[in-house]
């Protein structure tokens, strides 16, 4: 069959899916790749820091640019796809997206210097960044609202289970080879993707307008939401007053971007997706699940490490199940949305959300029982995943002209929430620390995680608020 006529004979329908002929699994796998190594490498160099120090020769700050300059780049960019994705044709975009981040890949496996090293990674971050609102994009034209849940699902184990997995699977590489096999493996997932994209996908997902690309916008957002990722990200090692200033600068600049949005004729980024409150409700759901999970996870290794005094493999081996629960769970969660509805799914995970970070709050000592840990943070992880569901049904509230927009609204929150959450839960620790009048170290590190726990429970307490906003399913 020529492209010509599968173009055709796919848009006969008003969803591809509905055509028995259309590769849909195919084509959302291959997209699902992508974009899982994308979030994948969000803390895939948790564990390989220490060694790449030693290799190269920096110090704890400068080493950290190899996570906070991913995440500043991904969460400037991802503003802009919106935009991007209607100016070219959808196999090119995500072959063209596929071959840089391979590039940068292969840029830091064979990086001579630690410049040349973050030089990789900001490429791969660019990549990072086109490639989730590419797969939102591509579900949302492919399926019906009413089938959407599952595939959603499967991307909502992504957003969860992938940086859950990054730490426990590059410790297990860094044990028995190089950290720059981290890289390298990547490389023959991305090339067999590549040839899937190149074989199957004949047909665009996203119409070609292309739209008139504000540069002043697109200076904003990336210097904006560059800065409050950058602000975010480095709340512990920056001066306090540094921080401020950045912050409140960055806050500025978002505003100016936001304010411009609503005046221009076609905007860089159409916030007017926030007018439906359904979509609205949603987007502060998934923003507070973010925080909470991305800040927690970085949170319970300090906890395992310094308080429990437990090895870095002990501590990849509790978070695992939580890995494996959200791989399991997240596509059932979006089966159930399917029939049932958002908040159906929602609101009970919500609930079990602030229940878990309670239990966790007043169970966590100096003697927690590693069984008991593991199993609060597993639930933990499965109420996220389930919040994370939701995202499904706040984009079917969309028209379809802002489905690119939705979908890079939602990619944006990711990085900002998951930076800002991680920050708040060191800082609020660091604080707390030296608060304590413990004597011993492992008590004091002890009190303030517990008053980081204590402060988030009003985050939970929030996104119960929000859930309950969210409409029951109509048949």
């Amino acid at each position: 069959m020529h492209a010509s006529d599968s173009q055709e004979d796919a848009t006969a329908h008003e969803y591809y899916a509905d055509n028995p002929d259309f590769p849909a699994k195919t084509i959302v796998a291959t997209l699902f790749i992508g974009a899982f190594f994308g979030y994948l490498n969000d803390t895939l160099l948790n564990v390989a820091l220490t060694p790449i120090m030693k290799d190269f020769g920096v110090d704890k700050t400068t080493v950290q640019w190899l996570t906070t300059g991913f995440l500043l780049v991904m969460g400037a960019f991802t503003p802009i796809t919106a935009g991007v994705i209607q100016w070219f044709e959808t196999r090119k975009m995500v072959l063209f997206t596929q071959a840089t981040f391979l590039a940068g890949s292969l840029i830091c496996a064979f990086a001579p210097t630690f410049g040349v090293l973050v030089v990789g990674r900001m490429v791969q971050a660019v990549s990072a960044a086109f490639f989730v609102p590419l797969l939102f994009n591509g579900v949302l034209s492919i399926f019906p609202p009413n089938r959407r849940g599952t595939a959603m699902g499967v991307i909502t184990m992504m957003f969860t289970a992938a940086p859950a997995m990054g730490p426990t699977l590059s410790g297990i590489i860094i044990d028995h080879t190089h950290w720059r096999v981290l890289f390298g493996f990547t490389a023959p997932f991305m090339l067999a993707a590549m040839v899937l994209v190149g074989k199957y996908l004949t047909v665009n997902l996203s119409n070609i307008s292309r739209p008139k690309i504000d540069m002043l916008s697109a200076v904003l957002s990336i210097a904006g939401f560059g800065g409050l990722v950058y602000a975010s990200s480095n709340f512990a090692h920056i001066p306090l007053l540094e921080f401020i200033l950045l912050f409140a600068a960055s806050v500025v600049l978002v505003g100016w971007f936001t304010h411009r949005q609503f005046r221009l004729a076609t905007p860089l980024l159409n916030l007017r997706a926030f007018e439906y409150k359904q979509f609205r409700y949603c987007v502060v759901i998934l923003a507070g699940a973010i925080f909470l999970f991305l800040g927690l996870e970085l949170m319970v290794p300090m906890y395992t490490q310094q308080v429990l005094m437990l090895t870095g493999t002990a501590t990849g081996l509790i978070l695992m199940p939580a890995s494996i629960a959200q791989a399991v769970a997240a596509p059932l969660f979006g089966k159930l949305l399917d029939k049932k509805g958002g908040r159906f799914v929602v609101l009970p995970a919500t609930v079990m959300l602030v229940v878990s970070l309670a239990v966790l709050w007043l169970f966590l000592r100096i003697d927690t029982q590693v069984v008991m840990l593991t199993a609060m943070f597993t639930l933990l992880a499965l109420s996220v995943s389930a919040c994370v569901t939701g995202e499904t049904y706040g984009l079917n509230a969309l028209p379809k002209m802002l489905n690119p927009h939705g979908a890079a609204i939602l990619t944006t929150i990711n990085p900002i929430a998951g930076a800002i959450g991680a920050a708040f839960f060191v800082g609020a620790t660091n604080i707390g620390e030296k608060l304590s009048s413990a004597d011993m170290p492992q008590q004091a590190m002890l009190d303030g995680i517990h008053l980081a726990m204590g402060c988030v429970l009003v985050v939970g307490i929030g996104v119960v608020m929000f859930a309950l906003r969210l409409k029951a399913h109509q048949k």
